[in-house]
């Protein structure tokens, strides 16, 4: 692990340290003892747990506001920066879970983890990438075109798709007008209604704040990259 560290303070709640991480750098090792937890300043970061076999689980993608890393005990799955990153570390002290900070990354971590299970949920590839485009969009806060910092393989890995299922579906949205790509690391969403219909019911439990703006046909984004 090679972060850079930009900052260190004490707060309220315990030690926080702002850290820096390189594109494709383990924040933390599946397995390693849990002794803080994280919450993204920029950037964004996968968490992956690896089975016997090798085979790979992607578990979460987090982008700017996110916490991760709230488990106790052992760390259950390893952390990845997949864009350059910015992290605030913050150490766990024997009576925090009733501060406002734990409080604040516990239901941060549910959000995430409800989003995962609402993306698991869908019953078939048009719902799933759907749901996942329109909720990459409402995390990253973006207007326009805007890059996702994924490959294909984890976003089939996150959703339990095969690749080409994956490079598939998002030809099928572009040639329904659902999205565009901007080459090949920017996307675009043309009809927010039309890519909220295909991800189905229950899309606005995941999704709360992202809502059509301007004309039918104008832009409301979803950041892409890889896709």
């Amino acid at each position: 692990m090679q972060e850079l560290r930009a900052g260190l303070r004490p707060g309220a709640h315990g030690q926080e340290t702002e850290l820096r991480f390189r594109k494709g750098e383990i924040i933390f090792f599946q397995g390693d003892r849990s002794d803080c937890w994280f919450e993204v300043v920029s950037g964004i970061v996968r968490t992956c747990r690896f089975h016997v076999g090798g085979h790979r689980q992607l578990t979460g993608f987090y982008y700017k506001g996110d916490a991760f890393g709230v488990e106790c005990g052992r760390r259950d799955a390893a952390a990845e920066a997949v864009t350059n990153a910015i992290l605030s570390r913050r150490s766990v002290i024997a009576g925090e879970l009733e501060s406002s900070w734990q409080n604040h990354a516990l239901e941060r971590a549910l959000e995430s983890a409800n989003q995962c299970i609402f993306l698991l949920g869908r019953r078939n590839a048009n719902e799933r990438v759907a749901a996942f485009l329109l909720i990459a969009a409402e995390k990253l806060e973006a207007p326009g075109s805007v890059p996702l910092p994924m490959t294909r393989s984890d976003i089939a890995d996150h959703l339990g798709l095969t690749i080409h299922t994956v490079s598939r579906t998002i030809s099928g949205f572009v040639r329904r007008g659902l999205i565009e790509l901007d080459g090949p690391q920017m996307c675009r969403i043309i009809d927010v209604e039309g890519l909220r219909a295909t991800a189905g019911e229950e899309v606005d439990a995941a999704i709360g704040r992202l809502h059509p703006a301007g004309p039918p046909n104008a832009v409301v984004h979803s950041r892409g990259e890889r896709l």
